[in-house]
């Protein structure tokens, strides 16, 4: 019987002995994937791929070929014997359906189950920056990014619904044309042809090893048959920045100092009692230093990226060039980055392709020690010098033994990171018959950063050295490598649509680190290069390997594009495990009902699109660092026969064996909707994450003999609400102008931990070390609360604070009767958001467009340690410079921060540091002017495009920094205005 089905199965095949293949574009030319191809009243029929393209196998080429795609006008060819049939479709109604990329493939969105978000990589583009993360800022609901690194080539913080581990990594994991890669920042923002970020766990499972934070997916842009085309875009910009607080002036800071030894000395002390000569010059000469003039600058930036795309039907290559200069507002801060892809797909024979997608990328960067830089810009005395009368950098400015100049480091020390970046990724594609498709796919990835820094005799560094200099070189290199193997079968009968998906992966990563470490060179005359002339020297040397190997299996079932059911399995085993339990098992199902479809809907005009979807399963999260599962050893000296001998004794780490996989567990609902054929859209949904076996290093009695042990331990759970809203307001003649908008509520909260009742109180205990608590979110401050200042009569004595005096800081008191100031009176106070979302607008008036980007995060508290802390000037004793306060004095009750003190800091001055980080910014402004169509005939372009652009334009917040995100002392985040070119030929 097996014999005489395969029989049947080829004669079919070879039955349909005529080719019919074509190319499948939108309105503007562009490949549209998923159009459904049939030979009109059979079922025999296919989808075009992500590239447009589609082959189908007819015996009678006088039959009429039908394309259908939602959202656009049904389209009729007669064959007429062509074996060839290209075709440009045309929008039915406004933003019906989209193609967008789910794991190992493509589908219509309105076939979309799973939480999945498109996001159009020409809105991301629109910002100036060298970060994709950036990029993605309010683009999407669920999607929470945050500034990690302000400066040249920095990068951004992505997090998907919450925070789901405690000790294990809450990146989601990239994914650019089925390759993992290390960072989105890998890739050029120009060669990206769609982004899409899976955030449930139907969507994810598929990834299920390392999913468990979300999925983001990229695919990059790949070369058409036909004839050459060439697009240069190029832009060219300045920033700076602009800070959210006021340092004290020249004569306010002396004020400062003058009330700080006033506190301490029951009266005010003659000012050559309290300042330096140098300070004292400066008060009589009213001269004072601006050192944020003297540290930041207007700084450039330029962009340029030249791509080539050309094509037969047999080879089309994609070849793209991309430089970046980008200097920092921060003097001897820069950024250099170039980047060279390469995407091939070379047709063998009917039912071959191979092809190959690569990237080489090298950068450069630059920074002389940014952050204690930045800490002395804001902390040092504007009372005092710049230059020594020699013309040297004066070390101490100010004549302070503890205050050091800002530009010393930047003048004296050098600090040069040098990346490479290569990817290669080739595959084979097989498909011997309609339906049926296997895919080799294997890639490498290599990364490695030479860091090489030296500090002068002259620094900082060497002024603590005794004027010697020293220097440091670090290599780090990665390679990572993948191999897949993918088969897809498709059957289409009547109104069934049933897919089918297998995957098996290894991949395997090796991580190697050496750093060497040298001071006390001889001179600086080589900077870098003369180390080997120091008389001491240390070196630390690392490295680990770590690797995966995965199956997949998914089914995915529609009926008539009505009724959806999908369901996966994937099972990962991990070496980072213990050995028994390498492998986990993650199982997911969703379920979908176009209910727009039904007959009694249709019938109703103003719904265009109404869906609803939920999905439930399971993902892993394995992002550990390896080894955590044994017994470590460390290095140690022992005597034998009277001499040294190295040697190794049993680490701290107790082995765990059962150390086992994370677990994320997702419900997720959802409503999809649009009204007046999609004037109005959006989603609504929401999700219920339970993320147990958390991945805990747990502290052990010493009696152990071990002092930790990484274990599965306790559960989180994050519950979220997401709105996403688009409307089209006018689509008429001359004029468009849409809209959108999106929402993200998400509330985080532990669960469990240890499961331990030590107190017996029937409750689990918190663990108050770490701050952790149950029912309450994993990121907490746990501390005394700041409620005012105590004034002059306020009986201090029967208070809780009894030793406290007029002008300290006065704290919350759970039990005001108690007397007491005890952990009782201790406040958790959550550190993430309430909520974020984002507003944009798009507008085109004949050849003009216009958008802005508002983006606003609500509810979030963060710790400025510069409203408190000795070194960066919060604590008020007159040593240093720092962020201007109302502080209180007899003369100024209503001050809102301690007495400033001389000799001491003032009691719990930390409580001051909480602060509200909520901010509204407009984030993106861009006006372009593109050329009449009429003039670039005459010139012989496609396209001529030129706009100017302004990003972090202006940001409305509470918190005393460079941005709300960050420190004073962290690079701040700048603020960006460019102009820029598109042309394409």
């Amino acid at each position: 019987s097996f014999v005489l089905f395969l029989c049947m199965l080829f004669s079919g095949i070879y039955a349909q002995n005529k080719e019919i293949k074509g190319n499948v574009t939108d309105d503007n030319g562009d490949p549209l994937p998923g159009v459904t191809v049939v030979v009109k009243g059979t079922t025999i029929g296919t989808i075009t791929d992500i590239d447009g393209h589609y082959i189908l196998k007819v015996n009678d080429t006088t039959k009429v070929l039908q394309f259908t795609f939602i959202g656009m006008k049904v389209k009729e060819v007669e064959l007429q014997g062509k074996l060839q049939v290209n075709i440009q479709m045309e929008s039915d109604s406004i933003g019906l359906d989209e193609v967008v990329a789910v794991g190992y493939g493509v589908q219509k969105k309105s076939d979309v189950i799973s939480s999945v978000v498109s996001v159009k990589p020409e809105t991301v583009t629109k910002v100036a920056t060298t970060d994709i993360g950036e990029m993605l800022r309010g683009k999407a609901a669920g999607v929470y990014v945050s500034l990690d690194d302000g400066g040249p080539g920095g990068s951004s913080s992505i997090l998907i619904r919450g925070q789901n581990s405690v000790s294990g990594e809450n990146d989601p994991i990239v994914i650019a044309d089925g390759v993992p890669i290390g960072s989105i920042n890998d890739l050029n923002p120009n060669d990206i042809a769609s982004i899409e970020v899976l955030k449930d766990a139907a969507a994810q499972a598929i990834y299920g090893a390392r999913a468990s934070n979300g999925v983001v997916l990229i695919t990059t842009k790949r070369a058409e048959a036909g004839k050459a085309k060439v697009n240069y875009n190029a832009y060219y910009g300045v920033q700076t920045v602009k800070r959210n607080f006021d340092v004290y002036s020249g004569e306010e800071y002396a004020q400062l100092k003058r009330e700080a030894y006033r506190t301490d000395n029951d009266g005010y002390l003659d000012d050559s009692e309290i300042f330096t000569s140098t300070e004292l010059s400066a008060l009589e000469s009213g001269e004072f230093i601006d050192w944020e003039k003297e540290v930041l600058r207007m700084a450039s930036v330029q962009n340029h990226n030249l791509s080539v795309s050309t094509g037969t039907d047999k080879t089309k290559i994609y070849t793209s060039f991309n430089y970046l200069n980008q200097e920092g507002v921060v003097k001897g801060t820069d950024y250099q980055k170039m980047t060279i892809r390469i995407n091939v797909d070379q047709k063998v024979n009917d039912w071959m392709t191979i092809g190959a997608n690569t990237s080489w990328q090298i950068s450069e960067n630059n920074d002389p020690g940014t952050s204690s830089t930045l800490q002395r810009t804001v902390t040092c005395s504007p009372l005092g010098v710049i230059y020594d009368e020699d013309g040297s950098y004066s070390i101490n400015p100010t004549g302070v033994q503890e205050s050091f100049n800002p530009l010393l480091d930047l003048a004296e020390v050098t600090n040069l990171k040098e990346d490479r970046n290569d990817i290669m990724n080739v595959f084979l594609d097989v498909t011997p018959f309609n339906g049926f498709k296997y895919r080799l796919n294997a890639s490498r990835r290599s990364w490695y950063r030479k860091t090489t820094g030296y500090s002068t005799g002259e620094s900082l560094a060497g002024y603590y050295n005794g004027g010697y200099g020293e220097g440091y070189i670090i290599n780090q290199d990665l390679t990572e490598w993948q191999l897949e193997n993918i088969v897809t079968y498709s059957l289409r009968k009547d109104a069934n649509n049933l897919d089918f998906t297998f995957v098996q992966s290894v991949s395997e990563k090796n991580y190697d680190y050496l750093y060497n470490f040298y001071e006390d060179t001889a001179n600086d005359l080589l900077g870098i290069y003369g180390i080997e002339t120091a008389s001491s020297s240390d070196t630390d040397i690392e490295g680990y390997e770590r690797g995966i190997v995965s199956f997949v299996g998914r089914v995915q079932y529609d009926y008539n594009g009505k009724y959806y059911l999908t369901a996966s399995a994937r099972a990962d085993a991990s070496t980072v495990f213990g050995d028994n339990n390498k492998w986990g098992y993650f199982p997911a199902a969703a379920v979908g009902w176009n209910v727009y479809r039904e007959p009694f809907i249709e019938e109703i005009e103003m719904i265009s699109n109404l869906k609803l979807r939920a999905s439930y399963g399971s993902v892993g999260n394995e992002a550990i660092d390896p080894y955590q599962s044994l017994s470590t050893a460390e290095s140690a000296d022992y005597f034998v026969d009277g001499e040294i001998v190295s040697g190794y004794t049993a680490g701290n780490f107790m082995p765990n064996p059962d150390l086992k996989w994370e677990t994320s567990t997702t419900l997720n609902m959802a409503l999809d909707f649009g009204l007046w054929k999609n004037r109005l859209s959006g989603t609504v949904e929401f999700y219920d994450t339970h993320t147990t076996d958390m991945l805990v290093t747990q502290s052990l009695s010493s009696t152990s003999g071990y002092s930790y042990m990484m274990t599965n331990l306790g559960e989180v759970q994050n519950k979220g609400l997401e709105l996403n809203m688009n409307t089209v307001l006018i689509d008429k003649g001359d004029w468009m102008v849409s809209t959108g908008f999106s929402f993200t509520a998400n509330k985080n909260k532990i669960i469990s931990l240890y499961g331990e009742d030590e107190d017996g109180d029937g409750k689990e205990d918190d663990d108050t070390a770490n701050s952790w608590f149950i029912g309450k979110p994993i990121n907490v401050y746990y501390q005394y609360k700041a409620v005012g200042i105590y004034q002059e009569g306020e009986d201090i004595v029967h208070s809780h604070q009894p030793d406290a005096e007029p002008g300290d800081i006065k704290l919350w008191d759970r039990y005001e009767d108690d007397g007491d100031l005890n952990t009782d009176d201790k406040v958790i106070t959550k550190k993430d958001p309430d909520w974020y979302g984002s507003f944009n607008m798009n507008l085109k008036y004949k050849n003009f467009d216009f958008s802005a980007d508002v983006l606003t995060v609500q509810g979030v508290t963060k710790n400025n340690t510069y409203r408190y802390e000795y070194s960066s000037g919060g604590s008020l004793r007159g040593v240093f410079n720092g962020v201007k306060q109302d502080y209180w004095l007899p003369e100024n009750p209503t001050g809102n921060f301690p007495r400033p003190r001389e000799s001491d800091d003032p009691d719990k001055m930390y409580t001051m540091g909480l602060q509200d980080a909520s901010f509204i910014r407009l984030q993106n402004v861009s006006l372009g002017y593109t050329l009449p169509e009429s003039l670039m005939k005459k010139l012989r372009i496609d396209k001529l495009r030129v706009y100017c652009t302004g990003h972090n334009l202006y940001t409305q917040t509470e918190f005393e920094s460079y941005s709300p995100e960050k420190d004073a002392d962290e690079y701040p985040e700048m603020i960006s205005i460019i102009g820029g070119i598109q042309v394409s030929f």
